[in-house]
């Protein structure tokens, strides 16, 4: 397998995350082809050198590497291996770079199987948030197939992401990195947003909590950034859902099964969002969780 100059690209999944990357992706200015089940995301990328496609078989049948971005398991293993639309029987495609969070037992099971089919598979989720995909500030981690790796970051990661690691040749490891680091988001927002309450209850002022914790050793990226932006600015605008949420705690709890590792802070964190996701459902905004909390604490 080699790549070039005249490698073309394929993208599939133009959802909230996947239309501002496909947008940093288009800079590289190699032939792109693309999909998604809503043709209308698919005008917002017109250019001379981008191509709308009927289906996943017809990315494969123009493109060499295909990136996905899909919102749920199911989605994401049918583009991939549907007999009749899937990208695995396409007729051009060397290799599928995964860009979602689906655990490391899915990376595994697609990378065999794409394999069997001579298709590499590059594991590649991403961490940085929607905000992040449209500034091009996200990190990449990445693992697999190396040698797409090392194309990519010369022609394509630069334009879409600030940092790019790669954690190993295996396929699954890049997933379970990204579950780490989802899993310490979650417990360090779940409990500065809980302590906040505890101050506010006392009489403190949640604006000068932040900034003292942010001056202190409390500090956090949520302290610093998700928290004053996203929560106390109300407008409870993170931009990931609780039905994101929940397939995140979910994936992680598989990780912590098959590793047999510890889960207690982990599992708190699971159970206080899942008050929240109970109270204001799958579809508001993970945030939110700030307001369960107050209510607890019997805060207006």
């Amino acid at each position: 397998m080699s790549f070039s100059n005249t490698t073309t690209l394929g993208f599939i999944g133009l959802g909230s995350m996947g239309l501002p990357m496909a947008e940093n992706i288009v800079k590289s200015g190699l032939q792109t082809y693309i999909f998604d089940i809503d043709s209308s995301r698919c005008n917002t990328l017109s250019r001379e050198h981008i191509h709308t496609c009927s289906s996943p078989r017809e990315v494969g049948d123009k493109a060499n590497v295909i990136f996905t971005c899909l919102p749920s398991l199911e989605s994401a293993r049918s583009v991939v291996l549907d007999t009749h639309t899937g990208v695995i029987g396409s007729s051009h495609i060397q290799s599928v770079v995964s860009l979602g969070t689906t655990g490391s037992a899915y990376a595994k099971d697609i990378a065999s199987q794409l394999h069997t089919n001579n298709i590499s598979f590059l594991d590649s989720p991403v961490s940085g948030g929607p905000a992040g995909a449209k500034d091009a500030t996200l990190a990449m981690i990445c693992s697999g197939d190396k040698e797409t790796y090392n194309f990519l970051c010369e022609r394509v990661f630069p334009n879409m992401s600030a940092k790019q690691f790669y954690v190993g040749d295996k396929p699954g490891m890049a997933q379970t990195m990204k579950l780490v680091n989802n899993i310490n988001l979650f417990m360090q927002l779940a409990g500065t947003l809980e302590s906040l309450t505890l101050g506010e209850k006392a009489g403190l002022d949640p604006t000068q909590m932040i900034d003292i914790i942010n001056a202190s050793t409390g500090s956090s990226r949520s302290s610093q950034v998700f928290i004053p932006n996203n929560v106390l600015s109300g407008d409870f605008n993170f931009g990931a859902s609780n039905e994101i949420l929940k397939k995140d705690f979910d994936l992680w709890a598989e990780e912590v099964e098959t590793y047999k590792t510890s889960d207690q802070v982990g599992h708190a964190a699971r159970s206080t969002f899942s008050k929240a996701v109970e109270e204001h459902g799958m579809d508001a905004d993970l945030t939110m969780i700030y307001k369960t909390l107050r209510r607890v604490a019997s805060l207006k």
